[in-house]
Order: C-alpha cells, then sequence, then structure tokens
C-alpha cells in the first residue's frame, strides 16, 4: 500500500494536496506491508531530505513522563528502538526558560531519532517550544493532546484541548508555521465520552492542517488507563485520513502490534509495559514469547541492562541524583521478584554506584538461586 505524497513549501511545514510545482518539497511518507505478514518488509519514512526520518520496524518508545528519560531511551535504542519520545515538555518551561523543563528537552545523540513531545494550550508558547526543540537536534515535534493527569488539564493543555478544537488547531497551526521537521499530534477519543461524529470531524481537520503522522490512543481522557483501548476506531481513523496513523495503547506483545497494524495503523507505540523490561523490545520486533526470566541466562541478561541503565543514570545526571533517579526503576526490573516488597525497601535507601551495583549483585545471586525461576508469573 502506497500513500500519497504531499508538497511541503518551502515557507511553510504544511501539507497540501499534491502540486506538480512543489516536487522539491514533497513530504515522502511510505509503507509497504506485505499482508500475508504485516511486519515483512516494513519500511516508513515520514519527512525529506535532511529531516526524513526511517524506520524499518513499527514499533516506538512512547512518551512517558518519569520514565523514558535519557538514560532509558539510550537502552532501548541499543535493543532497536529506532525512534522514540521525550517525557513530556511544558511549552511554557521553555518559554520562560525553567532549567527543569530545559534538562528534560535535552538529545543526546545515543538515543536515536528523537520526537519531543511539547504541551500547553497557548500558541505562542508552543511555537516558540517547538523552534527550540529543533534547535537541540530533536527530528519531530509532538503536541500532547491526550494526557490525562489533572495537573496537566487544569491549564487547557493535554486531553483539554480535545474539548476546544478551535484552539487544538490554532496550536498546532502555528507549530507547522514554525519548523521545518515533522510534526505530529498524540490524541484520545474523546474527553468524558467518546462521540463518533464530532471526534472523526476533529480527526480530519488535524489531518487536513498538514500534520505528518497522528497518534492515537483509543480511549477517552476520564479513562485514563482503565479499561481496554477500543482498537476497532483505528481501523476508522485510518481509513478516513491519509497521513499515517500510529496506535497507542495495549502494546504488550508481538500479537498486540500486527494485529493493530492489520487494522491499518502504520506503527505502534508502546509504554507502560516497557517499565523494567526493555528486553521486550526484542519480541516486540523479532517476535517470540518466551519469558526472559524464567532462565538463569535471562535473568542475568535483565539485570546486565539494569546495571547498564544504572552507569547511563550516573553520567547523565552525576553520581548522587542519578543513583536516586535510577530506584523507581530498579523497582520496576525487580518487580516479578519473590520478596520484591523486602528488595523495594532496599533499593530506596542506595544513594551511590557502588551501592546500587552491590544491590543488584546480590539480587542476582538470590534470584538465580532459586530452584525453579519458571514459576515467576510473566505478565503485565
Amino acid at each position: 500500500m502506497l500513500l500519497p505524497h504531499y508538497p511541503w513549501p518551502s515557507h511553510s511545514n504544511r501539507a497540501h494536496p499534491p502540486d506538480e510545482g512543489c516536487s522539491d518539497y514533497i513530504i515522502d511518507i511510505r509503507l509497504r506491508v506485505n499482508m500475508e505478514d504485516v511486519l515483512t518488509g516494513f519500511d516508513l519514512t515520514v519527512g525529506s531530505g535532511d529531516a526524513g526520518i526511517s524506520l524499518h520496524h513499527p514499533v516506538i518508545a512512547s512518551p512517558m513522563a518519569g520514565v523514558f528519560d535519557p538514560p532509558y531511551r539510550r537502552i532501548l535504542h541499543d535493543l532497536g528502538i529506532e525512534l522514540s519520545y521525550t517525557e513530556m515538555i511544558s511549552s511554557r518551561g521553555i518559554y520562560e526558560g525553567s532549567g527543569k523543563t530545559e534538562e528534560i528537552a535535552g538529545w543526546i545523540p545515543e538515543i536515536g531519532c528523537s520526537a519531543a513531545q511539547i504541551f500547553g494550550s497557548e500558541p505562542v508558547y508552543l511555537s516558540h517550544a517547538a523552534k527550540e526543540m529543533e534547535r537541540m537536534g530533536h527530528h519531530m515535534i509532538d503536541i500532547n493532546a491526550g494526557c490525562p493527569k489533572r495537573k496537566v488539564l487544569v491549564q487547557g493543555s493535554g486531553g483539554a484541548l480535545i474539548r476546544t478544537p478551535e484552539r487544538l488547531l490554532a496550536c498546532l497551526g502555528a507549530v507547522l508555521d514554525s519548523v521545518r521537521i515533522p510534526v505530529s499530534i498524540k490524541i484520545r477519543s474523546g474527553y468524558h465520552t467518546f462521540e463518533k461524529g464530532p471526534f472523526l470531524d476533529l480527526v480530519k481537520d488535524i489531518s487536513s492542517i498538514g500534520v505528518s503522522c497522528i497518534a492515537l490512543h483509543p480511549r477517552t481522557v476520564a479513562q485514563g488507563f482503565r479499561g481496554s483501548a477500543e482498537r476497532g476506531l483505528i481501523d476508522e481513523v485510518s481509513s478516513l485520513v491519509d497521513v499515517p496513523v500510529i496506535a497507542s495503547g495495549d502494546v504488550r506483545e508481538r500479537s498486540d502490534v500486527v494485529d493493530y497494524l492489520r487494522r491499518g495503523a502504520r506503527a505502534v507505540m508502546v509504554g507502560r509495559a516497557l517499565m523494567g523490561d526493555p528486553l521486550r523490545v526484542k519480541r516486540l520486533i523479532n517476535g517470540g514469547t518466551h519469558d526472559p526470566l524464567s532462565t538463569v541466562e535471562g535473568i542475568r541478561e535483565h539485570l546486565k541492562r539494569a546495571r547498564e541503565h544504572l552507569v547511563h543514570s550516573v553520567n547523565h545526571y552525576g553520581e548522587r541524583r542519578g543513583c536516586v533517579r535510577f530506584r523507581s526503576h530498579l523497582g520496576w526490573y525487580t518487580a516479578r521478584f519473590p520478596g520484591r516488597k523486602r528488595i523495594r525497601d532496599r533499593i530506596f535507601h542506595v544513594s551511590s554506584t557502588d551501592e546500587t551495583m552491590d544491590l543488584i549483585d546480590n539480587i542476582e545471586r538470590e534470584w538465580t538461586s532459586i530452584p525453579s525461576t519458571g514459576n515467576i508469573k510473566y505478565s503485565r
């Protein structure tokens, strides 16, 4: 299946219907899928020339505040993730020069292609932030119009933008006019409830304004992460718009990836399933359902990644801060370890590299000495 090409006028990042006179500015968005195996021959390119982002598999690491920071995104990139998103970046924080916000927005080459996800409700803030993200080296800008957290919603940002389509489109337009790199948006299926007509109208408006792709989490804002993602909505939206749709929500196994692609999604976002489980990336990309923690070798590989993650965290933030930030991650890495409450109590008392490494070594000795590691239930 070959999607149409769209011109990219030199004065704007907006996509318009094909025009033979604008061939120098084509946004090249291609997807080749063998329908006998939706993952065979996968090739998705978003952007053109030096701004293009090429993906050779459909698995993308989603934006997760407090989880997918640069050290962890580096681990995911080493395991095969080609495109990952930043944590949510406050556009107002960037506008006002907040040091904390600028740290979250930082990009390093070791994490690969990066989409900077910005949030806000004021076009002037979002436009400024988008320019700064492009200057910092990010490869794509994403506008968050789906976050269900109250502290974001009360600002009129995140999922609250769905309630004001005119403002959402104004924000999106301001960003599109500010940068030359691809622009995407992440939305949910509604605010309190799913209203099919208004939602599909909004999706069509978003598509026509010129975004490079649309990420859809088919739950409402009010649902948060409760219940199940309404996957059938991906079928409808992907057949309605001419830009790639990225599916988000309940992606845990390769079968979930395949299901979303068969429904018309061009790629999938994975978030919660990767918390403390970076090796899941290999299964999502290459297949297989084998539990890596059912063998001694698998446990050692799992904790090897934890050690690498600690080193990256310390190098990125400094020793004490890097170790403190790593505590939560180590809790997720060891969430399935028998006696995890005892382990968790020990985790939150380490504050140096040596202490944390010693703790991981002790966990590995205890874990690999369990007579039957296969009894550890594998699920998330």
